[in-house]
């Protein structure tokens, strides 16, 4: 899987950099695929777009058959693997291992308490409940800031191949638990990658369509929430995770009555 997942990341890059040297690229997907493998649930987080704060080496300049060139890339693999571990506000992926840690253990009838699934997002845990999970930038072209949804539209209007590349990674993964898409146009996103028959058809028709969740046909689920982050006023931690195992447990009990 790693390496299929490595080729593609090749291929996709070296195509960018013919036909737009100027996009860069950033790693994601799979962030460890030994917990990948031996986690109970199979669970993806869509997001829009890195946060580059450093200057990097232009992406056109990249030789990409060297490792050490495309060592320079943003990698967000890397950065849940080691860079979250420091003990400074990482409250994104705070939030994030607490929704994994409480997805990986939701029944329909049972899902861990906040207190309890607080204590995973912390500085010692956050790492080992994310290494468990995939995680998918939809934008490879790193960002500089937030990504609002007209910056999005306007990046696949720029970029339409990226719906390709996108499915294409998307499809590595097999039969999905559950897919949170992580903040406003990302369901929109995921729909249209559906629809387009560009994801496999096993998941269409969908067994339920709601505002908030989709059930395709193969049982994935698929979450419409919000970024990590929780740049909503009025939302706090403890209700923003209440309210997505909520929507998680009304989607599986549904699930299992269709």
């Amino acid at each position: 899987m790693a390496s299929i997942e490595h080729d593609l990341f090749i291929e996709w890059m070296k195509w960018l950099q013919v036909n737009h040297p100027e996009h860069g690229f950033t790693y994601d997907g799979i962030i460890s695929p030994k917990d990948w493998n031996a986690a109970p649930k199979r669970i993806l987080l869509l997001l829009k777009d890195y946060n580059q704060k450093s200057k990097e080496k232009p992406f056109i300049e990249l030789n990409l058959d060297d490792e050490k060139d495309r060592a320079t890339l943003p990698n967000v693999r890397s950065h849940i693997l080691w860079g979250i571990k420091s003990l400074d506000q990482w409250r994104t992926w705070d939030n994030a291992a607490r929704w994994v840690y409480g997805l990986m253990h939701l029944t329909t009838d049972y899902y861990p308490s906040f207190s309890e699934a607080d204590k995973q997002g912390d500085a010692k845990h956050r790492s080992d409940n994310l290494k468990k999970v995939a995680v998918i930038d939809v934008k490879k072209k790193p960002g500089k800031s937030s990504c609002n949804l007209s910056k999005l539209k306007r990046y696949f209007k720029e970029y339409p191949e990226s719906y390709n590349f996108l499915a294409r990674q998307i499809e590595l993964y097999g039969k999905l638990d559950f897919v949170i898409c992580c903040g406003d146009g990302l369901f929109d996103i995921f729909k249209k990658l559906a629809k387009q028959d560009l994801l496999s058809t096993q998941l269409l028709p969908y067994l339920h369509e709601d505002k908030d969740h989709l059930i395709c046909s193969n049982g994935t689920i698929v979450i419409n929430f919000i970024h990590p982050l929780l740049l909503k006023q009025g939302l706090y931690k403890d209700k923003v995770y209440t309210l997505l195992m909520e929507i998680a447990q009304k989607a599986l009990s549904r699930l299992n009555h269709l």
